[in-house]
């Protein structure tokens, strides 16, 4: 596979995935090359955690905006690191472009402009992440526990129904409820 062949990609869980960690999620890939990969988990939220609560452990203040948004589970890889999935439009030094479709940080002081009001206009909050090592993230797709997609910003970002899995399999054309339980190839 060619470096970065996935950076930037969704990758969906299959229906029958058998990593519980990974049931019906949707993951965003932010970095891939030969070596390793790397994402957030986009659809998975943690329970009783919001921004407001956030600041408060982190000590950074009492959030004048957004103070009731949810804080995501990233992935297994971890848990405790706060990363930052956010639009192109506001970057500090640390931030990483994600291809050419967001960015990604993970320095509280995005956190703390997010808290104030002048950070970027779209986010998602995470703790931990999903990685693989080289040549493992491609393995479990050829074994049809992902099916990957293009980006789709509504998805990440706007989606209305927050059932992204789902959407997701909508928006590829495939009926979950028609998908064979038990993996293989043809």
């Amino acid at each position: 596979m060619m470096k970065n062949a996935l950076t930037g990609q969704l990758l969906i869980a299959s229906p029958q995935i058998d990593d519980t960690r990974f049931a019906n999620s949707v993951i965003l890939i932010c970095k891939h090359d030969s070596h390793s990969a790397m994402g957030l988990i986009i659809n998975q939220k943690v329970s009783n955690l919001d921004l407001d609560s956030l600041t408060s452990q982190l000590d950074i203040g009492t959030p004048l905006f957004n103070g009731d948004v949810p804080i995501h589970y990233g992935g297994p890889v971890e848990k405790s690191r706060g990363i930052v999935l956010h639009s192109k439009d506001h970057m500090i030094p640390e931030s990483m472009l994600i291809g050419d479709v967001a960015a990604m940080t993970a320095n509280i002081r995005i956190i703390s402009e997010i808290a104030e009001g002048h950070g970027p206009s779209e986010f998602i909050i995470a703790l931990g992440h999903a990685s693989w090592t080289a040549g493992q993230l491609e393995k479990e797709i050829k074994d049809n526990c992902w099916i990957t997609m293009p980006y789709a910003h509504d998805l990440v970002f706007s989606c209305l129904s927050r059932n992204q899995w789902q959407d997701c399999y909508s928006r590829l054309g495939i009926a979950t409820e028609h998908m064979s339980s038990s993996i293989g190839h043809a």
